[in-house]
């Protein structure tokens, strides 16, 4: 029972790291019904620039975080001006690839930066465990997961009572309704990609004190893509629901079916599970089924 307790406590905690990646491609697809893959590179330089400010620079901790802040979202915004916004009005597999594209020329960008090495800010955090419900678990993981938390309702505050957050839910329903209430479609684009990128830093921050700043990092955006799928593109709900759910489901599945089959298992039970999702519910847990009438 401890063994099973220890599991799921660790698997939420992944799986609030899973959600918050998942966060910033729902939050590029409400509005621009584009899904991304650039976003896992955002993050990652996010994490090397917030590195980079901490240990480099020697910058205090804040200082250092709002930096990475401001690089990831001036990122994201020269993305969306110079690579998606000449795609505006092309099909939106188009726009798919393009982020794939940016994926690979920032992935060789990362590699040539790590040379091959391993970085990590872990001496400038919070050391020591901490017992939850019987689990012993680091008390960075927990300040981790409680900012992942603290992300999500600041997403959904700003995006149900701001104005730019309305903007962002008119333009997600029809562009060219938006744009004729005044809405400016090119603004909401632009913000988003650098609220999305900002957000996507966080999620590489987090990520970052778990397994360091090395090569896989970036790849973490695939795990978050798979958990917005499972819970809904267009929910932000759904990909908490879904980040939660896909850890748990990992750490449960590896840690008593691993010593069975050799190991593995958890790097394959994220894609048994949205393959399971997408044949019975191809929209996923919370998202939207669009009826088109001809």
């Amino acid at each position: 029972m401890e063994h099973l307790i220890q599991l799921t406590v660790i698997g939420l905690l992944e799986g609030g790291l899973y959600a918050i990646v998942a966060a910033a491609i729902v939050l590029v697809f409400k509005s621009t019904h584009v899904v991304s893959l650039a976003h896992g590179q955002i993050m990652g330089f996010g994490a090397l620039a917030f590195w980079f400010a901490l240990v480099q620079l020697k910058l205090p901790l804040l200082i250092g975080l709002f930096g990475a802040m401001g690089f990831a979202g001036a990122l994201g915004w020269l993305i969306e001006r110079l690579a998606m916004r000449p795609l505006i009005g092309q099909p939106l597999f188009a726009s798919f690839l393009n982020t794939f594209a940016i994926f690979l020329f920032m992935d060789g960008i990362f590699q040539l930066i790590l040379k091959g090495e391993s970085l990590s800010f872990s001496a400038y955090l919070p050391k020591g465990n901490v017992s939850v419900m019987g689990a012993t678990i680091s008390i960075t993981q927990v300040v981790s997961f409680v900012g992942s938390l603290g992300i999500f309702v600041a997403l959904a505050l700003f995006y149900k009572f701001s104005k730019m957050g309305l903007g962002m839910r008119a333009t997600a329903e029809d562009h060219q309704l938006a744009q004729s209430t005044g809405v400016s479609v090119r603004a909401v684009f632009s913000a988003i990609w650098v609220l999305s990128s900002v957000t996507a830093t966080f999620a590489g921050l987090a990520l970052a004190t778990v397994i360091d700043i090395h090569y896989p990092l970036p790849y973490m955006g695939i795990k978050g893509l798979i958990v917005a799928l499972v819970g809904g593109l267009e929910s932000l709900p759904g990909a908490l629901v879904a980040g939660l759910v896909l850890g748990i489901l990992e750490n449960i599945s590896a840690g008593y079916l691993d010593p069975l089959v050799g190991g593995g298992i958890k790097e394959v039970a994220a894609y048994l599970v949205l393959l399971f999702i997408l044949l019975v519910k191809p929209y996923g847990f919370f998202g939207l089924v669009r009826i088109e009438r001809i």
